[in-house]
């Protein structure tokens, strides 16, 4: 019966995502026509833009690269311009502010649902004058990364060839440009891709073996601490509360650390619940994102759904244990399996069965909610004590 129960939500979830694509290639057609009315662009000096529009977690694991292209030989007098998110602008200017010239922020809900804010921004792009465009983004989509590439009317437009599951959406998007770098490794894990694709743009990538925040960040509190990321984007990717809260027990009966749980204001009210049942802390929709940083530097371990924290966490080099359904594994979360050490991932079983029939290459794993509520506490308790002991006996690594 759940088989069954599992069957008809990928086949519900299908027929939306179906829905969605229609929907965005028809914007698509509307907004471009929009675009039409822009001023001629006037090519002012060597400037380039990089558009880096994605979410907190994909800026992680780019942004160690981005002085590469700075220092690139070939962009040597352009001057480069960063188009991104304005919700990691914060994390931009504590850790990467000499690494671009200067940065435009996009808030992208904005951009979704109001087209003066929408027109404003393609005027401002089109009046830059930009020489050439990277659109560094494994997936990129249409309305947002792309209509901006076309507003720029830059004459040179670079990225890599578009990986969203509709072949539609990726024929029409890797049309707007005139360099398109083709990933050798589908497998690749985001870091490394990132890493090969500023190798194809600039000459060269970031040398280090991890993603890495270097800085004078530590601890929060003088008690060592166990730091639990307990939001998502996705209700597929979020570990239920009452795993949760049952994880925290586990941990106060095992450990002597503190447990602080973390998350935006959307997951104050989950916060709650487990502080009512556990004797966790909770700085849940109160520290800024900055501020997480050093929560993150300091902490003994950390505990997160696939979310951006994983990323922190390992560019902080802590040890990091990730609860993920599976989707988009071998980018995100698949760590070790990329070689990177200090992080170990906890999938359901159903993924595991599936990657393990595909003979461990590359498929398309679509997750219902069901699979990561199946992943039990004392597994993920397990598995972190693993972990925490590995580091004091200097392991970590492997």
């Amino acid at each position: 019966m759940p088989n069954l129960f599992r069957s008809v939500s990928l086949l519900l979830r299908l027929r939306q995502a179906k829905k969605a694509v229609k929907r965005i290639l028809d914007c698509f057609d509307r907004w471009k026509k929009e675009q039409e009315g822009l001023p001629a662009r006037v090519i002012n000096g060597k400037k380039m833009l990089i558009i880096r529009l994605d979410d907190i977690g994909d800026y992680l694991l780019f942004r160690n690269n981005l002085l590469v292209y700075k220092d690139s030989p070939r962009w040597s007098g352009h001057e480069i311009v960063l188009l991104g998110n304005s919700v990691w602008a914060g994390l931009f200017e504590l850790l990467d502010r000499g690494t671009a010239d200067r940065a435009i922020w996009v808030d992208k809900g904005k951009y979704a649902r109001d087209a003066s804010y929408r027109l404003a921004l393609w005027i401002r792009l089109r009046q830059e004058g930009f020489e050439a465009v990277v659109c560094p983004s494994r997936t990129r989509p249409l309305l947002l990364d792309d209509l901006c590439v076309l507003a720029t009317g830059a004459g040179r437009r670079l990225a890599s060839v578009n990986t969203f599951p509709d072949r539609a959406w990726n024929q029409l998007s890797d049309g707007l440009y005139t360099d398109l770098f083709r990933a050798g490794d589908q497998l690749a894990h985001e870091f490394y891709f990132n890493g090969s694709f500023a190798r194809w743009c600039c000459g060269a990538h970031y040398p280090g073996n991890r993603p890495e925040i270097a800085g004078p960040f530590g601890a929060q509190l003088t008690e060592p601490y166990i730091l639990c990321f307990i939001g998502s984007s996705t209700k597929s990717k979020r570990w239920p509360v009452e795993r949760w809260i049952a994880l925290v027990r586990l941990l106060a009966d095992s450990h002597s650390f503190k447990v602080i749980i973390a998350g935006g204001q959307h997951e104050e009210e989950m916060a709650g619940l487990i502080q009512k049942e556990t004797n966790a802390d909770s700085i849940t929709g109160k520290a800024s994102l900055t501020e997480v940083v050093d929560w993150a530097a300091g902490a003994v371990a950390i505990v997160t759904n696939d979310t951006m924290a994983a990323h922190l966490g390992a560019s902080c080099n802590r040890p990091t244990l990730i609860i993920a359904n599976g989707n988009n594994a071998h980018r995100f979360t698949d760590y070790a399996r990329a070689g990177i050490g200090n992080v170990v991932t906890v999938y359901p079983r159903v993924f595991l069965r599936a990657r393990e029939k595909s003979g461990g290459g590359h498929f398309h794993h679509v997750a219902v909610t069901a699979d990561i509520a199946s992943i039990t506490a004392e597994s993920v308790a397990e598995k972190l004590g693993g972990i925490i002991a590995a580091r004091g006996e200097g392991r970590a690594g492997e």
